[in-house]
C-alpha cells in the first residue's frame, strides 16, 4: 500500500473550538479584537427591531457574523471566534446598562456554543439585575429554548458531494416549527459552507433545488450513519469562508447539539466521530478502476500510479462518497498532485486524472455533459 505523498498545506488561522469559556483578561485578547467588541456593542441596537425569537436569532448571528467576516478578510492573527463570543459577552454584562444589550446577550444565548450556554445565561441575570426596574419584554426569553423536533431529511447535489440536512425546530407552546438548513461540503475534508432558518421543509427544498437543480423531494433520515458528513465537519478556520458560513458559525454548533439530543431522544444515535486519513486501502478504487480501464481502452494502467492517485483521492474523504466526482473535489486532487514531488509518479498521476474522473462520473450515472466539462477541466 502506497503512502501518501503530501497534502496540499491547509490555510489555518486557528484551532478548533474550545470545549468551556477561558477566563478572559484584556492582555490576553488579540489586537483585532477590542475594536471589534466595541463594533457589535455599538450595532446592538439593530436588535429593537426584532419583534420575536427568530428574529432576534437572526439579526445577532448576522450582528457577530459581519464581524467576523470583516477580521477573516484582513491581515488579523489570533482568530479565535470562541474566545470572541466569550469577550463580547463580558463586554456587554460589563458596559452602561442598555436594553438592546440585554437582546444582545438573550440572542447570543440562543446561538452559544456548546459549553457556553449557562456562562451566557448567567451574563444575561447580571445584565436584568443591572436594568433594574426597565420593564423588558418576555419573549426573547424564548429565544434560547428552540428545541430540536428530530425530524430530519436530507438532499445531496447532483455531483454527491454537497449534503443539505434539514432538521425540525420549534419553540415551547408553539406548534409552528421552522427548519435549519446544516449545507455540508464533502469535497474534501468535511466543512460547514452554509446553513439557515427556512419557514417549512418544502421551502427550504426548494431554495436548494433553485441552487443545485434537480427535482428531488428530501429523503427522510432514518439511519443517522446517513450525517456522517454533519458529524464530522471541521471546525478549523480554513481562511475562505463566507458570510454565509460566518453568520451561522455559533449558531450551526448549537443547533448540531440540540439535533444530536433530539435523535438521542429517539433512540438514534449519531455516527462517532472518525478520522479518514489512516487506514485507507486504495485498492478498494484500485481495483475496479483498473478493471473498467482495461474493458475500456483494452490495457490497465501502472498499479503503482493507480494506487497513488486512488489513496490521494480517498484520504480525509467521508468513505461513503469515495466513488463521487465533482469540480470541487478535482479542483482539491489537482492542489494535492500538484504538491507531490515532480517525478514520473507525479506526471503520470496528472495524465490519468482525465480518465479517472471520466470513469467515477459514468459509474455515478452524472449527465454526460456534466461529465465532459470535469474531464476537460481535469485535462489542463
Amino acid at each position: 500500500m502506497p503512502v501518501s505523498r503530501g497534502r496540499k498545506p491547509k490555510k489555518n488561522k486557528t484551532t478548533k473550538r474550545t470545549e468551556k469559556p477561558q477566563v478572559v483578561e484584556p492582555a490576553a485578547l488579540p489586537d483585532w479584537m477590542e475594536g471589534s467588541i466595541e463594533n457589535v456593542l455599538h450595532e446592538a441596537s439593530v436588535l429593537m427591531k426584532a419583534q420575536n425569537p427568530r428574529e432576534l436569532e437572526e439579526a445577532t448571528a448576522s450582528l457577530l457574523g459581519a464581524e467576523l467576516h470583516r477580521v477573516l478578510q484582513g491581515d488579523n492573527v489570533g482568530l479565535d471566534f470562541d474566545l470572541f463570543f466569550e469577550a463580547v459577552v463580558l463586554a456587554a454584562v460589563n458596559a452602561e446598562p442598555r436594553q438592546e444589550l440585554w437582546l444582545l446577550l438573550q440572542g447570543m444565548c440562543a446561538i452559544a456554543p456548546p459549553g457556553f450556554e449557562s456562562f451566557v445565561r448567567a451574563s444575561v441575570s447580571r445584565l436584568r439585575k443591572a436594568l433594574r426596574s426597565e420593564v423588558l419584554p418576555e419573549w426573547p426569553r424564548l429565544a434560547a429554548k428552540i428545541k430540536a423536533t428530530g425530524d430530519v431529511w436530507e438532499l445531496q447535489d447532483v455531483y454527491g458531494t454537497r449534503l443539505g440536512v434539514f432538521a425540525s425546530f420549534s419553540y415551547p407552546g408553539d406548534a409552528a416549527t421552522t427548519v435549519y438548513v446544516f449545507e455540508i461540503d464533502t469535497s474534501w475534508i468535511p466543512r460547514l459552507v452554509g446553513g439557515g432558518v427556512c419557514d417549512s421543509l418544502d421551502q427550504a427544498a426548494e431554495a436548494w433545488r433553485n441552487r443545485f437543480g434537480g427535482t428531488a423531494a428530501p429523503e427522510p433520515i432514518t439511519d443517522p450513519s446517513r450525517l456522517e458528513g454533519l458529524v464530522n465537519r471541521s471546525l478549523d478556520i480554513i481562511g475562505d469562508e463566507s458570510r454565509a458560513i460566518l453568520d451561522n458559525w455559533y449558531r450551526a454548533e448549537r443547533r448540531y447539539l440540540a439535533l444530536e439530543t433530539a435523535l438521542k431522544n429517539r433512540g438514534l444515535r449519531l455516527p462517532p466521530s472518525s478520522s479518514y486519513d489512516a487506514g485507507i486501502d486504495p485498492t478498494v478504487m484500485a481495483v475496479p478502476f483498473n478493471a473498467w480501464h482495461l474493458e475500456t481502452f483494452g490495457n490497465e494502467p501502472d498499479d503503482l500510479v493507480v494506487e497513488e492517485l486512488a489513496a490521494e483521492w480517498m484520504e480525509g474523504v467521508v468513505p461513503a462518497t469515495w466513488f463521487a466526482v465533482s469540480p470541487d473535489r478535482l479542483g482539491h486532487i489537482r492542489a494535492l498532485i500538484g504538491d507531490w514531488a515532480d517525478d514520473p509518479v507525479r506526471r503520470a498521476a496528472q495524465a490519468l486524472l482525465p480518465t479517472w474522473a471520466r470513469w467515477l462520473g459514468e459509474r455515478a450515472g452524472l449527465p454526460s455533459t456534466l461529465v465532459e466539462a470535469m474531464v476537460a477541466d481535469a485535462t489542463k
